[in-house]
């Protein structure tokens, strides 16, 4: 049986990383990152799926052991790539997933500050690309940037546990009288909304913005003047409710109410350009079809689906408009659904998603 090891967000049990909050037991049993997604959705989803298998185990880096390969999951400090090369000088397989462009450092001016890469991030990603054997995009457009500093690279998507896809329920997309948007990420994301701000507007009287997310006041505070006074009032004007994020299952259970996944980027900047599509696919998981951003891994997944309402790609303000006035007719909306939660199935579940993953693997350590 072939051995890997994973490191997440750079947590290498170590006795120095005793200061950084590792406990004593994690030297013998790996050191978790549960409050990531990534612990749970690009390592603990997959390697439930590929012990199903019983030819490879993936489990947490434990220092003790040797692995065929070591995984470094979104790692890449300078205390990585030292333990990377040590490794791969004593024949252990390196492969390094890159999650985000940390690449391209220019362009992101219309990012919150916290999201720009900085020079340093950039150093340390090409140093992790180009030592290992392997590196593995989480997107068709990283994978190319990746490409630049190491031709062995592939494409594996986020996932979403088999369990979890589903829609439940009868299917609806309008709701009281007002279509249902569902929007969810990071507080400091909110400022795509902007993308779309006039039509959003337009339909203020029509629609209702449902936004799963965390401190958003924080995040409004944080950000420079001109986005956080007009993401203000863009809310102050259009009716929403707030839904505190939790996990990945109550966020699902919100979504199976019915409605739309709205998913407006800005896409001036190479950091949104090359993100996944779990943003969507989330949302498609419980049934719900997708108003997107043309953003490439959006337009895989378009071009994935048995139905061209599961992904609608709005490139004007007046492709967005057309959109809401389709999505609010409600005409064939089952149909969108199952073909939203279908493409999920297909090509995003856990399951299919852990055997590209282990194809990669066993791709460099044989087998």
């Amino acid at each position: 049986m072939k051995s890997i090891g994973f490191i997440v967000n750079s947590r290498i049990p170590s006795w120095g990383a005793f200061r950084r909050g590792m406990r004593p037991h994690h030297l013998m049993t790996g050191w978790p990152d549960k409050s990531s997604p990534m612990h749970f959705m690009r390592f603990g989803w997959i390697a439930d799926e590929v012990k199903k298998s019983g030819a490879v185990r993936y489990e947490l880096f434990r220092p003790w052991r040797r692995y065929d390969a070591v995984v470094f999951l979104k790692s890449m400090e300078f205390e990585c790539s030292n333990l990377a090369t040590d490794l791969k000088n004593s024949g252990t397989a390196v492969i390094f997933e890159a999650n985000v462009d940390y690449y391209t450092t220019s362009g992101n001016n219309s990012l919150p500050r916290e999201l720009v890469p900085l020079e340093s991030q950039r150093e340390s990603a090409i140093r992790m690309t180009k030592v290992a054997n392997k590196v593995i995009a989480s997107s068709r457009r990283l994978l190319e940037i990746c490409r630049e500093w190491n031709p062995r690279a592939a494409w594996v998507p986020d996932n979403i546990p088999d369990p979890w896809i589903g829609r439940g329920g009868s299917p609806v997309g309008v709701r009281e009288g007002r279509l249902q948007l569902w929007w969810s990420g990071m507080p400091s994301k909110a400022g795509d909304l902007l993308a779309i701000e006039e039509v959003l507007r337009g339909w203020k009287n029509r629609a209702r913005l449902n936004l799963v997310t965390g401190d958003l006041h924080a995040a409004c505070q944080r950000m420079s003047q001109k986005p956080r006074e007009a993401l203000q009032k863009l809310l102050a004007e259009v009716p929403h409710t707030l839904h505190r994020f939790r996990d990945i299952p109550s966020l699902l259970q919100n979504y199976r109410s019915g409605g739309f996944i709205l998913s407006p980027r800005q896409l001036g900047n190479p950091y949104n350009q090359s993100h996944t599509e779990w943003k969507i696919t989330l949302g498609m998981a419980a049934g719900l079809p997708a108003l997107a951003s043309p953003q490439p891994s959006y337009r895989d997944v378009a071009d994935r689906s048995s139905h061209p309402g599961a992904v609608t790609l709005c490139e004007k303000q007046a492709d967005w408009d057309h959109a809401f006035a389709v999505a609010m007719s409600n005409e064939g909306y089952a149909e969108k659904s199952a073909a939203a939660e279908d493409v999920v199935r297909r090509f995003y579940s856990s399951s299919v998603v852990a055997q590209q993953h282990c194809r990669e693997i066993l791709e460099v350590v044989g087998g």
